[in-house]
């Protein structure tokens, strides 16, 4: 095993142990119908700290993985570069069905590239959980999708190759029209998140950098 593949396994082992701290901490292991605001809005900045950097190791293994090259787009008479259709949602976004029972329905699905912002695209939602110190207002809040969040993380992370696939394909895909390299800012309060993931969290910026250092100059 390489350095870079035990780094990922090392983040990917944090990133499971963080997961059932949350869980265990907000007693959502007990399957509560509902909890409070308050309890809400902390699980979820940190289930979606966690999810950030979840997002930049499966980057870190997509552009380890070695497909078949694709061919660079081509331009039309009018120097405009030909369009090829984008990748089907299924592609970039972690489909997961499973349930506590049939009491919970909602699904949570975890999208593999992120959004575009403001021209810039943070594929690992580098803001996660920005806005969420809010005034709260008491009163209990349904648990299900909490569950259902952390029911997402724990698939992804038991088996994250196949999303890893996925990814790597639809980079090429990107890479081969010519879009704008992937962005990995720094991310706040990585000292919140415990020393060992922490650590991942800091790192993760430079090395996800480097993973895509061979991108096209789009500037």
């Amino acid at each position: 095993m390489n350095g870079m593949a035990a780094f990922i396994e090392q983040g990917l082992r944090a990133a499971q142990g963080a997961v059932l701290d949350v869980r265990a901490q907000a007693g959502l292991h007990l399957e509560p119908d509902s909890v409070s605001r308050r309890v809400r809005a902390r699980v979820r900045g940190r289930l979606k700290a966690i999810e950030t950097i979840v997002r930049r190791l499966i980057i870190l293994m997509a552009a380890a993985l070695d497909l078949p090259s694709l061919p660079q787009a081509s331009s039309d008479p009018t120097g405009a570069a030909a369009s090829t259709p984008r990748p089907a949602l299924a592609d970039t976004v972690e489909d997961v069905t499973d349930t506590f029972g049939t009491s919970y329905g909602p699904v949570h699905r975890l999208n593999l590239t992120g959004r575009r912002t403001a021209g810039l695209m943070d594929w690992q939602d580098a803001l996660a959980g920005k806005g969420a110190a809010q005034a709260l207002v008491a009163g209990p809040v349904p648990a299900a999708p909490l569950i259902a969040h952390i029911i997402a993380l724990q698939r992804l992370l038991k088996d994250p190759a196949p999303a890893a696939k996925r990814l790597a394909r639809h980079l090429a895909q990107m890479k081969a029209r010519q879009e704008p390299r992937p962005v990995c800012p720094p991310s706040a309060g990585n000292c919140r998140l415990g020393a060992e993931l922490g650590t991942v969290a800091s790192a993760l910026p430079g090395l996800v950098s480097r993973a895509v250092a061979d991108w096209p100059d789009t500037s």
